[in-house]
């Protein structure tokens, strides 16, 4: 039992693991009834080594929703700069595992540091649109990921969010108190393959799997009203 708990963040402090399972438990029963979230494909996240989530990007929850059905696998990611300017959420960020990058300049630290998590067998959360959506569907995925992909060889599992921008739009200061959110994981892609493709073609497959995961969503939260 304990074995497996430690292997959600292999290597990492028990507390360390312990406090991200109380802070995403505590937001499982804000986000479960309130937003009536659901998650499909869960089995397809590897249990172990490292493996790269790659996420579209529709509001501020979803690095929450993305690891609310993921608890078996606690992950770093990628978070804007800015967001680290404030000491105290700062503090917060950075102890769930919240990696700071520069949007505005090939942040050359910050990839390294991507690397070295996964050089760690740890997994990584990243949203390659690099901002959040205007309109709710997925934009273009930014080719700098293809760098992390060749050098870290590690397998990428698309993820699919839906909802989440209904009940937070980029233009609102806080979220709306329900809604309906759906989170999907798709089988795992070898890095070799994407590689093989090339950054932009590469990435342009990304988007469309994700994207073609989302519009799945909006059916099957359809289905569930």
């Amino acid at each position: 039992m304990l074995e497996s708990f430690r292997a959600r963040q292999p290597g990492e402090r028990l507390s360390r693991i312990a406090w991200w399972h109380f802070l995403h438990s505590l937001c499982y029963l804000w986000v479960a009834p309130c937003y009536r979230y659901r998650a499909w494909g869960i089995h397809n996240i590897p249990r172990t080594g490292s493996v790269l989530l790659v996420s579209n990007h529709q509001s501020f929850l979803d690095p929450i929703l993305v690891g609310l059905a993921s608890h078996h696998r606690q992950f770093y990611a990628m978070a804007r700069d800015t967001l680290f300017d404030k000491p105290q959420f700062a503090w917060l960020i950075r102890s769930l595992n919240a990696i700071p990058i520069s949007r505005n300049e090939m942040d050359m630290g910050a990839m390294r540091r991507c690397l070295d998590v996964l050089k760690q067998q740890h997994a990584l959360l990243i949203f390659p649109e690099g901002t959040r959506t205007p309109d709710g569907t997925t934009k273009t995925f930014a080719p700098g990921t293809m760098l992390l992909i060749k050098r870290s060889k590690a397998p990428v599992v698309p993820v699919a969010i839906e909802g989440a921008f209904d009940a937070w739009p980029r233009k609102k200061k806080l979220p709306g108190l329900t809604g309906r959110i759906g989170v999907e994981y798709g089988k795992p892609i070898p890095a070799e393959v994407l590689a093989k493709m090339g950054a932009e073609e590469g990435m342009n497959y990304l988007q469309q799997q994700v994207e073609t995961m989302r519009l799945g969503l909006v059916e099957k939260l359809a289905r569930q009203r």
